[in-house]
């Protein structure tokens, strides 16, 4: 579930230990003076470990990565857990004090059909900008807050791993994996309502459980462009004819969720009142329900949506059955 995890531990709470003689002793570190002291940057596998008096910080690198040698296989709650013990090990320090500074939530989906074929169909987001791109030779959907403490990423993780020449597991192998990666870059206290995030919260099942479900709900506040598919091939009649009508109007304005927004835009400036912006909404979610009229959903929202919400994502609280994890036992 974790890619990217950034963390940071002061001195002050491990009993003013002393961070360089002890981080740094079994490291290669290149020290660094500047105007506020020396700094010891070290890298243990992919990671970045910069050391002072003061503290460490660790992390500019995949969590997955430096435990399982790559981050295509989706992390779980427990996998969390080892590669912090594992790295606390390395450095000969506990990180049960350290605060959380930077968190990537990701999950690599196997889906149908390839990942750029779904990213039409992932419209607006309020508060973000959405923009696609090719990013190191790959596409890639992106949104970016405008406080730009969040962003959301939708791409072809087969794909990336092949441009960084990094490796593919075997089962995961010429398959269709969308990756689906929410960053939060900063202010992660404020974003869940804590006085701190420690090392040990993220892999405690409730808030872990937390964090999962904000990945979910953002999501969720996606705009799903062309949701419904209408087949007016099996029309009978000018009253059919006009509810298919009032449902292509619907799909040209986006989706329900948008054409809902522009109805309480309506009632906000009083072109609506309640009663009928409730009968509106009322029926329209009556047609989209209708099957006789051949509205269906997009089987690849469809399928994407299903994912999300829990097709894929009911194990992250399960172990993997790993020979690296058999040895921690």
């Amino acid at each position: 579930m974790f890619d990217t995890i950034n963390i940071n531990l002061r001195s002050i709470d491990t009993q003013q230990l002393n961070f360089v003689k002890t981080v740094t002793r079994d490291l290669n570190a290149e020290p660094v003076s500047t105007r506020f002291g020396t700094t010891y940057t070290s890298h243990i596998d992919n990671l970045t470990i910069r050391t002072t008096t003061q503290g460490v910080s660790i992390g500019n690198g995949s969590l997955c990565k430096f435990l399982y040698g790559n981050n295509v296989v989706n992390f779980t709650r427990t996998d969390t857990r080892l590669a912090f013990e594992k790295l606390s090990d390395t450095l000969h320090i506990s990180l049960n004090n350290a605060t959380v500074s930077r968190m990537d939530v990701a999950y690599n989906f196997e889906v149908t059909y390839p990942p750029e074929s779904y990213f039409y169909h992932l419209g607006n987001l309020p508060y973000y900008k959405r923009l696609e791109q090719l990013y190191n030779g790959v596409e890639g959907l992106y949104y970016s807050s405008v406080s730009d403490k969040k962003q959301l990423v939708f791409y072809d993780k087969i794909k990336e791993t092949i441009h960084h020449k990094d490796y593919i597991p075997p089962e995961y192998q010429n398959k269709n994996l969308l990756r689906y990666e929410l960053r939060l870059k900063n202010h992660i206290k404020q974003i869940f309502n804590e006085d701190k995030v420690t090392v040990p919260m993220l892999y405690d099942v409730r808030f872990y459980n937390r964090i999962v479900d904000y990945w979910r709900s953002v999501y969720r506040n996606i705009v799903k462009v062309n949701e419904y598919e209408i087949d007016i091939a099996d029309c009978k009649g000018i009253r059919v004819l006009n509810k298919i009508g009032i449902l292509l109007l619907v799909e040209q304005q986006g989706g329900m969720n948008e054409f809902f927004k522009k109805l309480d835009q309506q009632f906000k400036i009083g072109e609506l009142d309640k009663r009928q912006l409730s009968e509106i909404k009322r029926q329209t979610k009556l047609l989209l329900q209708n099957k006789s009229i051949g509205v269906v959903r997009s089987p690849l929202i469809e399928e994407l949506n299903t994912l999300v919400e829990g097709g894929g994502v009911n194990k992250y609280t399960i172990t993997r059955k790993t020979e690296k994890n058999s040895s921690k036992k």
